[in-house]
């Protein structure tokens, strides 16, 4: 298992249809290849978090380098897990997370996780509430 976590910058010709559109089609293609994670949408920034076989987040991740939907793609985590992170987080299916609503249930859930001693999770949950803090 793999967890995979990358910050970008949407496109400047990236408008609402395009971003509506990315998330049916995020949703279904990561429930078909059993992907789990969040995508974090806030203030013209993409903020992702994937988690599954090795082979699909890297096949994956080489598809997002190339999307034109965005720009300045950094990956800032890139590491072997144990177990899925986001396995009992919104029923193991993907999620994604555009309103603020959405976004304090993600916090609550991390703080579930730290309750539960889960160190694995520590970094990521680190690297979400920073992005979180800085663009809310």
């Amino acid at each position: 298992m793999k967890a995979l976590c990358y910050i970008s910058n949407f496109d400047d010709n990236l408008k609402k249809y395009d971003i509506d559109d990315l998330i049916q089609f995020v949703n279904l293609k990561n429930k078909q290849e059993g992907i789990t994670g969040v995508l974090l949408i806030r203030n013209k920034y993409f903020f992702q978090i994937l988690e599954g076989e090795e082979a699909q987040i890297d096949r994956l991740y080489s598809k997002i380098k190339k999307d034109t939907r965005h720009q300045g793609l950094l990956k800032i985590l890139d590491k072997k897990i144990e177990g899925r992170i986001f396995s009992a987080y919104n029923s193991g299916q993907f999620k994604i997370i555009d309103r603020y609503s959405d976004a304090k249930k993600l916090v609550t859930y991390f703080n579930w996780i730290k309750n539960a001693d889960y160190l694995e999770a520590d970094e990521l949950i680190s690297l979400t509430n920073n992005f979180l803090k800085y663009n809310s």
